[in-house]
């Protein structure tokens, strides 16, 4: 079995219980997926267990891939060796015990498992293609066949987070416990009530049809902001292919469309901005505890076109901003300069 810091199987009576320990959040990092599949083999060795719970120790169930690892000529295991396609081959159920979030290879993870609960607060999603890539671990084949292919675009193209109320009215999740409900409890009891329901529900088997039509729509729908973008395209070409092909054809085609992506210009960029974005938030200098500063009244000193378009940033937020220049002249001359940016974008249609 793997190392009990990052992924152990605990006995709960007759039900093996997963939990993956590797904080803060359960990122996919090192040992974790070898972890999960150790425990999934060891669960399926013992007689005495009859069916098994995935969860997460800490804040999260599994919070996706670690970004770190892209891009760095990392081995991926080949299809047919990976958590997901061990679940598959699973004898015995396995439920998903979804709290934090279950993003990325933690959807991935989930939709692997053959039945799904969450507690209310627990968000899912499948966000890759906002670091420029797409789900590469089954995400575009699974969720059109388990939400259908409309909601799994909207999706995927978009990367938005999904409240558990809504993942359960999509099709997602199986059940959303009542609040201040024990997941533990609640998961290993689901895991003893489907213990001995044949045939197990694999997500892979089941369907996605769709119009072939939705896909130019949503192509049509994402040109003005994804113009220069690779991935949301990608994105779009997966999920046809899990409408179109076989179930390990689609999953080989996803492959192939992850591949391009993944050390293309867009998703480096994109990875430099993600820790870009974090690493400002870490201020070396400034002592722990230091209360954040009121930003509430925002100024901007020059009308210029530098600082008239900080302004405007400011405003486009919900700010009233205070604009100064060093002469009358200067700032109307900003103003107006504003002013026609704003009604060249209600011209556009791009603001109302």
């Amino acid at each position: 079995m793997s190392d009990k810091s990052v992924v152990r199987l605990e006995k709960d009576g007759d039900i093996g219980v997963i939990i993956v320990n590797y904080p803060p959040v359960n990122a996919l990092g090192p040992g974790v997926a070898d972890g999960i599949i150790a425990c999934l083999n060891q669960g399926n060795a013992d007689p005495s267990i009859k069916a098994m719970v995935l969860m997460g120790d800490g804040r999260s169930f599994i919070a996706g891939a670690d970004i770190r690892g892209f891009g760095t000529g990392r081995k991926r295991p080949p299809l047919g060796e990976r958590t997901y396609d061990v679940m598959d081959r699973s004898a015995k159920p396995v439920v998903a015990a979804i709290h934090g979030y279950a993003l990325g290879g933690g959807l991935e993870n989930a939709m692997g498992c053959h039945y799904r609960i969450a507690v209310p607060s627990a968000k899912v999603g499948l966000p890759e293609v906002l670091i420029g890539i797409l789900p590469g671990g089954g995400g575009t084949q699974r969720l059109p066949r388990l939400a259908g292919p409309q909601t799994a675009l909207e999706m995927i193209v978009s990367g938005r987070h999904v409240p558990a109320p809504e993942a359960l009215k999509l099709g997602i999740l199986d059940e959303v416990l009542p609040e201040g409900a024990n997941l533990r409890e609640a998961a290993v009891a689901k895991a003893r009530a489907v213990a001995d329901i044949r045939p197990l529900p694999r997500v892979r088997d089941r369907e996605a049809k769709a119009d072939p039509g939705i896909f130019d729509a949503m192509r049509k729908s994402i040109a003005r902001r994804a113009r220069n973008q690779k991935a949301p395209y990608n994105c779009i070409l997966a999920v046809e292919a899990a409408c179109t092909l076989p179930f390990e054809e689609g999953m080989k085609r996803e492959q192939e469309l992850f591949m391009e992506l993944e050390n293309a210009d867009e998703a480096k960029g994109l990875r430099y901005a993600f820790f870009a974005e974090r690493e400002v938030a870490k201020l070396p200098d400034l002592p722990p505890g230091v209360p954040a500063a009121d930003f509430s009244k925002p100024a901007v000193v020059g009308a210029g076109t530098m600082g008239g378009g900080i302004a405007m940033s400011f405003a486009d937020f919900g700010y009233d901003v205070l604009i100064m220049d060093a002469s009358e002249e200067g700032l109307n001359r900003g103003m107006e300069r504003i002013r026609n940016n704003y009604a060249t974008s209600v011209k556009r249609g791009s603001l109302a």
